[in-house]
């Protein structure tokens, strides 16, 4: 919990402290997933990635990518509240579908979604 409360930590204050020059750099932002807001998007990027960090052998999170998905999605000091009550709301969701679908099937389809050929977001996770 610690680990997680710290990585979310370390994001957020990188994504603060790279500036507007760093989101005309960013790639294109994520596509909205079910029409999910950009913010809800982030969201979801971020604790999925983080998630299967902990919880898929061999898999890592790019940290730097997920804060371009941050400045992406254009979150600004107003929307920190919100965003770390969906960030928790979303790991709670996602932690009972790993439970559910288990690890195996669940780390597959975060690797689908945020990996090399991702279909949300690429290059995030790295196995």
């Amino acid at each position: 919990m610690v680990r997680r409360q710290t990585i979310v930590a370390v994001i957020l204050a990188l994504a603060g402290a790279t500036g507007a020059s760093a989101v005309e750099k960013a790639a294109a932002p994520p596509p909205p997933a079910n029409g999910l807001s950009p913010l809800d998007a982030y969201a979801e990027a971020a604790a999925t990635t983080i998630l299967a960090e902990q919880n898929c052998p061999g898999t890592h999170l790019r940290a730097g990518r997920l804060t371009t998905l941050r400045l992406a999605a254009k979150v600004v000091p107003a929307q920190e509240a919100m965003l770390e009550a969906k960030l928790r709301s979303r790991a709670a969701d996602l932690r009972q579908r790993l439970a559910a679908d288990g690890q195996a099937v669940w780390c597959d389809a975060a690797i689908d979604a945020f990996g090399p050929q991702g279909t949300v977001a690429r290059d995030v996770l790295v196995r």
